[in-house]
């Protein structure tokens, strides 16, 4: 009785299975938009700076774009790309911060960015301590909870400066003492 029922839900199984496949291969499916990258999505490829646009909270953010608000499943994201030396812009906490911009303040559980980007030689600023350092910039003193960095990009060869022991060392400048809290870098190339 046993090995008839296994043979009877055997062929069944033969028989209903590709009679389901068959419906489902002929079934239309519901429309739904294709995926795409940002580097082909229009809009957000030809996107102005200051232009906002409403994105699912698990997408990934473009380069030079910010999170400004979030409304149930979707984020409010900036196009920052193109922003003015020393524009300063609020974004939420989960916000990714732009290459070249910098933390410079807390506010309303929130953090406001400034752009450093087109700062000249030897352009201090007073920016959080979780703030990224941009690239040639190093931080100089620690200053009320926060740090003071110094752009050093276009720096003379033979430039000499002190700066704090966590400070980056940028690219053609070597550790000539260290000591204490700080290290003397100096311009080699």
């Amino acid at each position: 009785m046993f090995k008839k029922a296994l043979i009877i839900l055997s062929l069944s199984s033969v028989v209903v299975v590709p009679s389901l496949a068959t419906q489902v291969q002929g079934a239309a499916l519901p429309t739904q938009e294709k995926a795409t990258t940002y580097a082909s999505n229009k809009k957000i490829r030809n996107a102005t700076y200051g232009e906002e646009i409403w994105v699912s909270l698990t997408s990934p953010i473009p380069a030079g774009w910010v999170i400004v608000r979030t409304l149930g499943t979707q984020n409010l994201i900036r196009n920052v790309n193109g922003a003015s030396y020393a524009t300063e812009v609020e974004v939420l906490l989960a916000s990714p911060i732009p290459v070249g911009w910098v933390m410079v303040r807390a506010f309303r559980g929130s953090n406001v960015i400034r752009n450093m980007n087109g700062a000249s030689y030897g352009t201090e600023v007073e920016v959080m301590l979780a703030s990224p350092i941009p690239k040639g910039w190093v931080m100089v003193r620690a200053f009320r909870g926060s740090n003071v960095i110094r752009n050093v990009n276009g720096a003379p060869n033979g430039t000499q400066i002190e700066v704090m022991q966590a400070s980056p060392v940028p690219e053609g400048w070597i550790i000539v003492s260290s000591g204490g809290n700080s290290k003397v870098i100096r311009k080699v190339g």
